[in-house]
């Protein structure tokens, strides 16, 4: 019994002609899915964009625009930075205390250096020994 009529009479063909068949068919349906899943994903893009320029214009605030010249302006003098109760070398402070101030150059906003303290690591000193004993060539 044959619930499904075929187009194709399988009775009469051989297995080589029955697998090549197949074959083509498999990849068919997988390229059509494929197109289809390309087609939903640039409408998914398309969506977004248009949510974001949606949401920016009900909000009442635009995209920051790009200054078309940059103004120079003096770089901010450091804050003094005291020393912690640690005794840290006066000459990692200055290079602390430069990277910050070179960092807000141009912004016109004025850094300042309160206390230098060193990071705490959640790591134990044998882990710690092994990542310097793996990245040590990098």
């Amino acid at each position: 019994m044959n619930y499904i009529p075929l187009a194709i009479d399988s009775s009469k063909m051989s297995i080589g002609e029955l697998s090549a068949i197949t074959t083509i068919t498999g990849v068919v349906i997988v390229f059509a899915m494929l197109l289809i899943l390309v087609f939903m994903i640039c409408i998914f893009g398309w969506v977004s964009k248009a949510v974001k320029k949606d949401g920016s214009k009900k909000d009442g605030t635009s995209a920051p625009k790009k200054e078309k010249k940059a103004v120079k302006q003096p770089a901010p003098k450091a804050a003094p930075v005291t020393a912690s109760a640690t005794g840290d070398d006066d000459e990692i402070i200055a290079v602390i205390s430069a990277a910050v101030a070179m960092m807000y150059e141009g912004t016109g906003k004025t850094a300042i250096v309160r206390s230098i303290r060193p990071a705490v690591s959640g790591r134990s000193a044998w882990a710690n020994a092994g990542i310097r004993d793996n990245v040590r060539a990098f």
